[in-house]
């Protein structure tokens, strides 16, 4: 015998703490049971959690290493890379104190949008200025007091010449990060801490790259120099690009037009990517319901039962199944006897036959459509609980039809899945039941119990207390309470012939004397109909709800499709309505509001750009660089086969971001050599020269720090993948376009007269402030 058991947590609760606490005490358990008596975990949630910690981990050191490799790389120095890797813990302390305190929790995707290259490259800039200039001031590599002092006196210039472009920077892309905060309901709940996490490591890098970077740096210079080594590659490199700049330049116009042209295919082709809410999370295992006729016994359920159990350990795919059949006792689940759920464990991915889950399940829903009379539902154990709360129903989507007439919204349900069922990528399509029940009806005759003197009240008292029973006294179990409930038997409940039969006392009737009894089919009708099985109700309304999975297609397109074939093939009347929702309605909810917040955030990134170079042409100029973001985005989500989607839309917002950061670095540059007195279009390349590695570092690094996520396919990584994979596509079309569009744009456009006056006079006014 085996009798299952499950554990439920409360609202808020740490399930890692909880599951360790629970395991520790059926271990305990345990050694109390009888003999022949055990406890077995059938489900374990804290196996998901450890499946995808061991993912997101392998992720991050993965990432961490190749940004190490690319600072040692381009700054041949293991002092240098060393000093700049120490952000990297002491930044994730700082974000894991701040989140803690906020009580936002370390989850899989919030960990898992961590980028080590975002978050050192303000350390990066300042650590690569800093050798530059050693190099270029010729500083001796000695120990000398005049050398320690020349030495320190270039590390102080350099952080007061970088500090204004890497405050900005850092804020730019915090303050991207806006719309995200201003997601409600799910994608709140699921996006809300990754922006957090962000905001927060970037915040503690800059507080880093600020205090602890210079300390180490200083005393690294009081004991030797840290001088730009020489190297050919990143100098041949640098002539490429000086070249590559002034033919840009002189073809102007046929490259500004080239470069738009990327732009607008991207724009175009982006809606045949598809939309979702969020990509399936694998669980690794299935849940699958099977829903009979309204009218299956629970021994018939059985017997379904045993038949797709020995279908299913069929596939060696599967490590084990446990399947429930009926509903439980303390009536906490609406589902009557013919609802059969049945949790499928899988094997290790590579032990499998099949490319992938959907392959699985569409042969596993082939191999069970042969069982006549059964829908099938396949999901997982969370998404399965997911989809419930999101729409009151399982599946992905679902249609709702609302009116009055049970018949008619039967009708009209049919007709919609007769719809849904003709489009591509809809599998498990079903309508809950209304109908099937049976049941018997008693009419009572009213003119017979009238003349017999009988009230209605007597006939009702009858039937309820025959067949429902009725308590008749208490029994008492210790500090228990039981009611002892008298009906009729089975046997009589079963027979309309028996249920006829019953007595119904005439009026006078006394302890044996007076008119005696009458049979209830003397005064009433009774006869056995079809009647409604389960009726919802939402917003006051009796309601029919159609649901469907997709297999092979996305939410959007489907969605799309859909509801245009409902609405040309399936008529409604006055008084009905028919909605749609599901995960895609979360979906469309957060692109409403991103379609109102976005321009806001864009507008308040204009004004950082424009209090930091006080002109409005060079802050145009460098937010212009961000569309060329797409183009890259959009093609690494079709390169991997990826839609758009929330986690897809939260990663355009982060590399935009990256975007605007690489445009502030290389225009600051630019500004300060104007400033110097250098002619503005020699200023304009050598400042991107000088400002090719820093950049290419920064882009490296944050793609690279997250291309393990991009590349990854274990547990875990789907809903890492479209936020990673934008970002590297994002990063490496920006950083490409930024480098050779921008120098053009700003010889093109910009006017840097205004720039330099009003940094003259700035100065002027400090230098009056000073003397007073």
């Amino acid at each position: 015998s085996i009798v299952e058991g499950i554990v439920s947590m409360t609202k808020g609760g740490n399930p890692a703490k909880i599951n360790a606490d629970l395991r520790e005490r059926i271990d305990r358990l345990q050694a109390r049971l009888p003999p022949g008596v055990k406890i077995v975990p059938i489900y374990d949630r804290t196996e998901l959690v450890r499946h995808t910690v061991t993912t997101v981990a392998e992720n991050l050191i993965v990432g961490a290493l190749l940004v190490m490799a690319v600072l040692v790389i381009f700054l041949s120095s293991w002092r240098a890379a060393l000093i700049v890797a120490t952000v990297i813990p002491l930044a994730l302390l700082f974000a894991f104190i701040l989140m803690n305190a906020r009580g936002v929790s370390a989850n899989l995707i919030s960990l898992g949008a961590v980028d080590f290259g975002i978050i050192i490259d303000s350390a990066v800039v300042i650590v690569e200025a800093l050798m530059v200039r050693l190099a270029l001031k010729a500083v001796p590599d000695a120990t000398l007091p005049e050398a320690r002092k020349q030495r320190m006196n270039i590390l102080h210039r350099t952080l007061g010449d970088l500090s204004h472009p890497v405050l900005f920077s850092k804020a730019i892309i915090i303050l991207a990060f806006v719309p995200i905060f201003t997601f409600q309901r799910v994608e709140g709940k699921i996006f809300t801490p990754v922006a957090l996490t962000l905001s927060f490591a970037l915040l503690g890098a800059v507080l880093l790259t600020f205090t602890l970077v210079p300390t180490l740096l200083s005393f690294t210079l009081q004991r030797r120099s840290m001088v730009e080594k020489h190297k050919p590659w990143l100098e041949r490199l640098q002539a490429r690009y000086r070249r590559l700049v002034g033919f840009t330049m002189r073809h102007g116009g046929a490259t500004l037009w080239l470069s738009a042209l990327p732009v607008a295919v991207a724009l175009a082709l982006a809606p045949r990517l598809g939309s979702e809410f969020l990509p399936k999370l694998d669980e690794g295992n299935i849940w699958l319901t099977i829903t009979l006729p309204t009218s299956a016994s629970l021994e018939t359920t059985k017997a379904v039962e045993r038949v797709v159990r020995g279908k299913l350990l069929t596939y060696p795919e599967i490590a084990h199944v446990v399947t429930q059949a009926g509903r439980p006792d303390d009536g906490s689940d609406p589902k009557g006897p013919n609802n059969l759920e049945i949790l499928v464990d899988l094997k290790p991915r590579d032990e499998w036959r099949f490319a992938d889950k959907d392959g699985l399940v569409a042969d596993m829903s082939d191999s069970l459509a042969v069982i006549p009379g059964v829908t099938t539902n396949f999901s997982q154990v969370i998404q399965d609980n997911v989809e419930e709360s999101l729409s009151g129903f399982r599946g992905e989507i679902v249609a709702k039809i609302s009116g009055n007439n049970l018949d008619i919204l039967e009708e009209k349900a049919n007709q919609v899945v007769g719809v849904i069922q003709s489009i591509r990528g809809a599998t498990d399509v079903e309508a809950t039941r209304i109908g099937g029940q049976s049941e018997v009806v008693v009419t009572p005759d009213r003119a017979r119990l009238a003349r017999y003197g009988i009230a209605i009240n007597d006939v009702s008292t009858l039937i309820n207390e025959a067949l429902s029973g009725a308590a008749v006294t208490a029994f008492f179990e210790d500090d228990k309470r039981f009611d002892v409930v008298v009906r009729v038997g089975e046997t009589y409940r079963n027979s309309v012939d028996a249920i006829a039969g019953l007595q119904l006392a005439l009026p006078g009737t006394q302890a044996g004397n007076g008119p005696g009894t009458i049979a209830l089919a003397e005064v009433a009708t009774i006869e056995v109909r079809q009647g409604a099985s389960r009726i919802l109700r939402e917003a006051g309304s009796r309601t029919v709800i159609v649901k469907v999975n997709l297999i092979g297609r996305d939410q959007g397109s489907f969605v799309d499709e859909a509801q245009r074939a409902v609405a040309e093939q399936v008529k409604l009347s006055p008084g009905y309505e028919l909605t749609w929702g599901g995960q895609f309605e979360n979906s469309q909810r957060a692109t409403r509001r991103l379609l109102v917040i976005i321009p806001l955030t864009v507008l308040l990134i204009f004004s950082l750009l424009f209090w930091a170079f006080r002109s409005v042409r060079l802050a145009s100029m460098v937010l212009a660089m961000v569309p060329f973001t797409l183009v890259g985005g959009l093609a690494a989500l079709g390169l991997a086969g990826l839609h758009l989607s929330v986690s897809a839309a939260v990663g355009f917002i982060a590399v935009a971001g990256i975007s605007v950061q690489n445009g502030v670095i290389m225009t600051e540059e630019v500004i300060l050599r104007v400033r110097e007195g250098v002619r503005v279009r020699q200023a304009i390349t050598q400042g991107a020269t000088i400002r090719l590695r820093p950049i290419l570092m920064t882009a490296l690094m944050a793609g690279l720090g997250l291309l393990p996520a991009a590349l990854s396919h274990g547990i875990g990584s789907e809903t890492q993948r479209p936020f990673a994979c934008v970002i590297v596509g994002g990063i490496v079309t920006g950083t490409l376009f930024t480098l050779l569009v921008l120098p053009l744009v700003m010889a093109r456009f910009g006017n840097f007269s205004e720039v330099v006056a009003e940094a003259d006079a700035a100065d002027e006014g400090a230098g009056e402030t000073a003397q007073a």
